[in-house]
């Protein structure tokens, strides 16, 4: 294997330039960064910010991959609606992915990439970054080794600052020091042509997928759901009744109705047959009660966000033969058949989805 990785970032917009260009730029083990991004200024900016040269700019995967043979995966942080077509694109010229969440708004679409990059012998890694925190894989372990036995019901919850990103106002979301390069539109998170949802997939998308990391073979069956967009044109609130393929039963619910100065939570509630742990990735408070009086608790302490890390992660599975810890096979096929069945149950005021009629 080379000694340093050739990495596409494909989209150059608020995501890529606030978390996944500076944590590449600083990595020793990235030796080339090629931007591609349909909006050839949008790259040409990107490129100025981080001293990336002009040259290696492009508006395809197929074109940047043409001009430089030697790249080996792409990172894809386009809009949601495009991240079916950005990321075949990118596995079509036979590149690994880590793919930015949700993997895709349509679980049809997920499958389709799970069954290309399989085929093609590709890895796709889920862009999810809390499951990465110490206290989340504290829980991971104990619950691999048994600790709590088999799970039998999973209370998920997430609340979160995201309202004016879901009403179209991201001026009002824009950080003191201003964005980096460039903000989301107005149309990024509210707009459900160009979003697929709102806290859904914005948001529960990280819980659920946290949900799934923690439960091994865990895979929704059937979703019943109901919605409140309160004044935006996507979900604001939500409230989700899940019956799994192990008969575990969960609930997830989310708000992105919080104000600036509220931390928020994304918790994950796991009741086992000897025991229970709870696991917050906002906060970082861990704690777990075993039937036999057993007890441990890691109190609040709100963890940096890790927001480089997944781009670690893929340089580790370019050059080291990594195994993704968050494949796209679980993480963001099962995470996204959750949603669309939420969704379209929702759609229904409520009216229960089979996950194998997402396919019909």
């Amino acid at each position: 294997m080379p000694e340093k990785a050739a990495i596409a970032i494909v989209g150059t917009g608020w995501w890529a330039t606030t978390a996944h260009l500076p944590a590449m730029t600083a990595h020793d083990r990235i030796g080339k960064i090629i931007l591609v991004d349909h909006k050839p200024e949008a790259a040409r900016a990107a490129a100025a910010k981080y001293g990336i040269p002009l040259a290696h700019c492009f508006t395809s995967a197929a074109e940047a991959k043409a001009a430089h043979p030697d790249l080996q995966g792409a990172i894809v942080a386009t809009t949601h609606h495009a991240h079916y077509a950005a990321a075949k694109d990118c596995l079509d010229q036979g590149m690994h992915l880590l793919l930015e969440k949700p993997m895709t708004i349509y679980a049809r679409d997920a499958k389709a990439l799970v069954d290309q990059s399989a085929a093609a012998n590709l890895t796709i890694l889920m862009g999810y970054t809390f499951p990465c925190l110490p206290p989340v894989m504290q829980a991971k372990r104990y619950i691999d080794e048994g600790l709590i036995g088999d799970i039998e019901y999973v209370a998920c919850s997430m609340s979160s600052v995201t309202y004016d990103l879901l009403l179209g106002h991201p001026e009002r979301f824009e950080p003191a020091s201003g964005f980096a390069v460039t903000g989301p539109t107005p149309q990024t998170y509210s707009e459900p042509t160009v979003s697929g949802g709102g806290q859904g997939v914005l948001q529960i998308t990280h819980l659920a997928a946290m949900m799934f990391h923690l439960s091994p073979g865990m895979r929704a069956e059937v979703v019943t759901a109901f919605m409140n967009n309160l004044h935006a044109k996507v979900d604001v609130i939500d409230a989700m009744a899940v019956r799994m393929n192990t008969g575990a039963l969960a609930t997830v619910g989310s708000s992105g109705n919080l104000r600036p100065g509220d931390p928020g939570s994304v918790e994950v509630h796991l009741h086992g047959s000897k025991g229970r742990i709870m696991v917050d990735g906002f906060t970082g408070e861990f704690f777990m009660h075993l039937h036999d009086g057993r007890q441990e608790h890691i109190p609040r302490h709100h963890p940096a966000y890790p927001g480089d890390v997944p781009v670690s992660k893929f340089v580790e599975i370019l050059l080291d033969g990594a195994e993704p810890l968050f494949p796209g096979a679980v993480d963001g096929l099962y995470t996204v058949e959750l949603l669309e069945a939420a969704a379209r149950s929702a759609a229904q005021d409520g009216q229960r989805v089979f996950v194998r009629d997402l396919y019909n």
